[in-house]
């Protein structure tokens, strides 16, 4: 045990020291007049720790007499390089003397720090421009013919040889290019290519954005087998190099399956080169899928609604545009309602909107256990609405008035619960409604598939995402992603799954509910007036020449709320009893609740809201009775224009 940590400390300090070496030798140049100064002062200190007799003191005073005076004549007869000389000689002189006169002391280093500043102010400027000539030699040598490796020693020099062939083949490609490289950082390997941090010169014409727009050039400059991508650093004149050999993510991923329960978990939906998931927060906020034709837009969505059947807090509603509504057919049996003509969609959405002012008007009655107030909707309160629509640029083509509407539902309906998850090709304003106020950023989450332009990409991920490396151009396959969320910040390479006409078959009878839609289980708090949503029939066959499910009506509330199915024989027995009116202790008797306590608190609510009057008595028992018939009910969706519309 002991010679196993021995070897450790030895192994740990080896690497120290390597690192160390590694990093003065990158800034040798940079750090050489600092080196002999102290050199030259620790020297001095030994001097003094060995005797220090008086012809030692004679050859330091005759050193500084010496340099001194070629200071002196050098600035006499106009000569810079003497003076300059003469002046260094004459500070590392006296540096010396002091440091052998009276050793490590303040004056000493006093005179150390003087010495050094000075000799960093004479350097640097000789350092600067030598690089600066260097630099255009090598430009010149490159555009005349090939360059010479002793143009370039490592990469402290600003040359074209750098400790890899991988760097040298860089530094010469982008001295090639006519942006030379200032700093190359070691190219890291991985098991998929390299990568390398590039520090280029300051300039607009060298910056990283116009290096990555002349990609195709610096490509067959690097003559290199694999693919480049670039993308700018953390500053501008930073540019980030990536090199792909090996391509992991070549061949399709298939669907394992729902990977979650609740729609609150994180929706996995393809992997990345590294073999780790690509998550979906969909509650986090809406879901934008943008792409070419043909890229794997409807692939994508396919993936997200086989996760959601499969969530007991998730009821979904699909718009389609496709006659006969060929993408989200398939999953008909596990929606609540599917449209598939502008008609249709206008009720859709209309629905959606009803529910979410029904959902709004419920979330501020609730409070929280200390009292405040309830603003966003969580699977406790119901089912999560999920609105799926594909091709969202054709829904507003053929229904131009629909556009105010789904602005509404992107704006406000994310706190009551409601998501939307919209695929197009075509991700401009235009796309969205053209409103004045841009939705695209209502989409928190932006799935991005391969274009074949670079103009959409700064659509789908917003202003300057091209120059910041979302190069869905790059994409070379269908199916291959990059996401943009709240998760994820920096643009990386995935690829979403692949899903077989057979999975979505498998998968949607799997998970196909015998109810119209999910309630939340009894042994949770329900509250008194849950607006759960309009319910629809089960279906009436499923699959292929099944029909889809149809709306039906609900017991309603007078305010349009829905009664939830464990107040709804209170409401009942309340409405049969008419004017005679109903006793807690009626109620109990005829089996409604197990004690009077159970429906006290919804029968107060319902007075304090005018739909019960609580004035008379039955002997000494108060007497409740229902006078909804006085109240209008809240206006909702019109009623569909078709017989079984959206079952067809």
């Amino acid at each position: 045990m002991k010679d196993t940590r021995l070897r450790r400390a030895a192994a740990a300090v080896a690497g120290a020291s390597i690192a160390v070496c590694r990093y003065c030798g990158r800034l040798r140049y940079e750090l050489a007049p600092a080196a002999a100064t102290f050199g030259l002062t620790a020297m001095s200190w030994w001097h003094h720790a060995t005797g220090l007799g008086w012809a030692d003191h004679t050859g330091y005073s005759l050193a500084t007499v010496a340099t001194g005076a070629l200071c002196a004549k050098g600035l006499q007869y106009k000569n810079t390089k003497a003076a300059a000389v003469g002046l260094g000689g004459a500070v590392m002189s006296v540096d010396a003397w002091l440091g052998a006169a009276l050793g490590p002391s303040v004056p000493s280093v006093i005179a150390t720090g003087v010495t050094m500043i000075g000799a960093y102010g004479l350097y640097v400027p000789w350092l600067v421009k030598s690089r600066h000539d260097r630099m255009n030699l090598q430009i010149k040598a490159a555009k005349n013919g090939a360059l010479a490796d002793s143009m370039g020693v490592n990469i402290a020099t600003p040359g074209v040889t750098g400790d890899t062939a991988e760097e040298t083949a860089l530094r010469r490609a982008l001295v090639a290019l006519g942006v030379p490289a200032m700093d190359v950082s070691r190219i890291v390997f991985t098991d998929t290519g390299w990568h390398a941090m590039v520090s280029l010169p300051a300039g607009k014409a060298t910056s990283a954005e116009a290096v990555i727009a002349k990609r195709q050039q610096l490509e067959a400059n690097l003559d290199l087998p694999g693919k480049l991508r670039l993308a700018v650093g953390p500053q501008a004149n930073q540019l980030l190099v990536r090199m792909q050999t090996n391509d992991p993510l070549e061949q399709p991923v298939t669907w394992p399956g729902p990977g979650i329960t609740s729609i609150e978990q994180a929706m996995p939906i393809g992997v990345y080169p590294d073999g780790s998931p690509i998550l979906l927060d969909l509650v986090a906020g809406h879901v934008l899928v943008a792409g070419g034709t043909d890229m794997g837009k409807s692939g994508a969505v396919n993936v997200i609604i086989g996760n959601l059947v499969a969530c007991a807090d998730a009821q979904i509603l699909g718009i389609d545009m496709k006659p006969g509504a060929l993408e989200l057919g398939p999953w008909r049996r596990n929606m609540i309602a599917l449209a598939d003509e502008p008609d249709l969609a206008r009720q859709i959405l209309m629905m959606v909107k009803a529910e979410m002012i029904r959902r709004g008007r419920y979330l501020s009655t609730l409070r929280g256990s200390n009292g405040e107030p309830v603003r966003k909707w969580t699977s406790e309160h119901g089912p999560y609405w999920v609105l799926v629509i594909d091709e969202l640029a054709e829904l507003l083509r053929q229904a131009p008035d629909v556009a105010a509407e789904l602005v509404t539902i992107n704006q406000v309906a994310r706190a009551m619960g409601i998501r939307v998850v919209a695929a197009t090709q075509s991700p401009s304003e235009k796309a969205f409604g053209g409103q004045g106020t841009d939705a695209r950023q209502q989409y928190s989450t932006r799935i991005g598939l391969p274009v074949f332009e670079s103009t959409p990409i700064n659509m789908i991920f917003g202003s300057g995402a091209y120059g910041a490396g979302w190069r869905l151009d790059w994409l070379d396959l269908p199916g291959k992603v990059m996401v943009a969320s709240k998760r994820y910040k920096e643009p990386n390479q995935g690829r979403c799954y692949w899903v077989s006409d057979a999975q979505i078959v498998a998968t949607s009878m799997e998970y196909e509910s015998d109810e119209a839609f999910v309630t939340v289980p009894a042994s949770e708090p329900e509250p008194e007036h849950e607006p759960d949503p309009d319910a629809p029939n089960p279906p009436s066959g499923g699959g292929p020449g099944g029909g889809r499910p149809r709306l039906r009506a609900v017991p309603t509330f007078p305010d349009g709320s829905r009664i939830p199915d464990n107040r709804l024989a209170l409401w009942e027995a309340l409405q049969k009893a008419g004017p005679e009116g109903l006793t807690l202790q009626e109620a109990v008797a005829q089996g409604i609740a197990g004690h009077r306590t159970s429906v006290q608190g919804p029968i107060s609510q319902w007075v304090a809201k005018g739909w019960v009057d609580d004035s008379g008595s039955r002997g000494r028992a108060k007497v409740y009775v229902l006078t909804a018939a006085e109240h209008t009910p809240m206006p909702t969706a019109p009623p569909l224009k078709k017989e079984n519309a959206l079952a067809r």
